[in-house]
């Protein structure tokens, strides 16, 4: 058979080669000896994530292990390392769209080694994410690449760096001398104490920063600027100058700050189409609520908060009423420690462009319910409605799906079925996962990780049946220790 894939030119197969993962580029050299070594010349997304959880492992193979005295992590550590050095040394490339590590390594040599092949190779998105290490014990690693001229990370557009401290000179450089930058994301670092984002060309459209538990002082002026996710303990946050801020998500402390001086943000307050409010940990006056500024443009509000004072909805209402434009509001509910009161309503303020509500943590209570029907017979252009009784604080944790079993959320979802039943008009989705399942784009590639129980495959064949074009399953079943994870 006449091979025609191989008579193309080197630059066609490489970049034929380079949209694949770099395991699959390699096993590729056994097709011919002509593709022997296009392989080195990748230059596509090198993905080096930890695959087996060794702390996890480790805990099965050893039940009293401590961290680095475990033979296991050692020697899975090791192999990786074995892994990605050889990788990194082989290839010959120029640039590379992106390198990403996660994994607990603990050898600043093996970090600093990967940050210069990252300058080396004009990387555009760098990721680190050493998350498993710090809670090891370890001291964060620091990224402080040698930077032989200011066009050093000339190329870099994204950049990544979690539970990995950074100097503040550092953070500056990479904020003047890299033109391209466009999403900086740092979380952990404990260096940093202030934090000024500015630069003569600076392109940054992306900010986020968390758990940065030494920062005092942020300044922001960015132009270009369009989301910004902040969470941080009590500091002075200056917005200079954001006038393409349109999406804004607050957390922690801060959060206290921010919605009690709202009126000081009147700069880019109007211009925000998407808000997100961690409230769990704030207690606002009623009489503040009700003078709360307008959000004219805002389309987006999620909010999440504890169930902890007397009225949790009295947040929900004022911004609600404080939002004409809004389209999509989103309701997280978790903690809940004693019974609230819905004291606030929002029978006389109609919301005519409300199009779809989510609530996540739904009880069932009277006060619930009541919230419900009132949203509902107010918004009067409302179409979909996502109920979710699954507890905030479990989602995306390994107790999810033992709490979908519960009689708690067996009667909660009842009590969500018999609300449906009385708005006929409006589409209802029990839980906010089937939504998310029925909403997907067709994809071809499933990758999905399940907790091993009674009933560990049911969801995946629900995934199964709303995902009609699938080509590649991938199906991991984890092990789940009470008391140790």
């Amino acid at each position: 058979m006449d091979d025609r894939i191989s008579k193309l030119p080197d630059d066609i197969l490489i970049c034929i080669l380079s949209r694949l993962s770099i395991e699959e580029a390699a096993r590729a050299s056994i097709l011919s000896y002509r593709w022997r070594y296009l392989w080195r010349f990748f230059t596509g997304s090198l993905d080096f994530v930890d695959p087996y959880k060794i702390r996890r492992l480790a805990i099965l193979s050893d039940p009293y292990y401590k961290c680095e005295d475990n033979y296991f992590i050692r020697a899975k550590r090791r192999n990786f390392i074995n892994i990605v050095d050889p990788i990194l040394g082989l290839l010959q490339t120029k640039s590379l769209q992106q390198l990403r590590i996660c994994y607990p390594v603990n050898s600043d040599y093996d970090v600093d080694s990967w940050v210069q092949f990252a300058v080396h190779k004009r990387v555009q998105r760098l990721e680190l994410d050493f998350s498993e290490s710090k809670t090891e014990g370890h001291e964060l690693h620091t990224f402080s690449p040698y930077f032989k001229t200011t066009s050093s990370f000339s190329s870099l557009v994204s950049l990544r760096l979690i539970d990995v401290d950074i100097p503040e000179e550092v953070l500056h450089y990479l904020l003047c001398y890299c033109p391209l930058l466009e999403v900086l994301t740092l979380k952990g670092a404990e260096k940093l104490i202030r934090i000024r984002v500015s630069g003569p060309s600076l392109k940054l459209k992306y900010l986020e920063l968390r758990d940065l538990p030494n920062l005092s002082h942020l300044e922001i002026n960015a132009p270009n600027l369009v989301s910004f996710e902040f969470c941080a303990g009590e500091l002075i946050v200056n917005f200079i100058h954001v006038p393409s801020l349109v999406e804004m998500s607050i957390e922690g402390d801060y959060c206290t700050y921010f919605v009690y001086t709202l009126h000081q943000f009147s700069s880019f307050l109007p211009q925000l189409r998407t808000l997100k409010l961690n409230l769990m940990a704030v207690s606002v006056p009623e009489d503040f609520l009700n003078s709360i500024p307008k959000f004219p443009n805002l389309k987006h509000l999620e909010m999440t908060l504890a169930n902890g004072d007397l009225d949790c909805y009295h947040p929900c209402v004022a911004f609600l009423k404080a939002s004409p434009l809004l389209q999509e509001f989103t309701f997280k509910l978790s903690h809940t420690v004693e019974p609230c009161a819905y004291v606030q309503n929002i029978k006389d303020h109609p919301h005519l462009n409300l199009r779809a509500v989510s609530f996540i943590g739904f009880e069932g209570r009277e006060v619930d319910v009541e919230f419900l029907k009132d949203l509902l017979e107010n918004a009067v252009r409302l179409e979909k409605m996502i109920i979710d009784p699954c507890k905030y604080h479990f989602m995306g944790s390994p107790g999810m799906w033992y709490y979908r079993r519960s009689e708690g959320y067996k009667c909660a979802r009842k009590r969500a079925i018999e609300l449906a039943d009385k708005f006929p008009h409006v589409e209802f989705v029990p839980e906010a996962v089937l939504c998310s399942i029925l909403e997907l784009s067709d994809p071809k590639h499933l990758d999905f990780t399940t907790l091993l129980s009674e009933d560990c495959f049911g969801p995946c064949a629900t995934f199964l049946k709303a995902c009609p074009s699938l080509h590649k399953l991938t199906l991991k079943v984890d092990v789940f220790i009470c008391g140790w994870f």
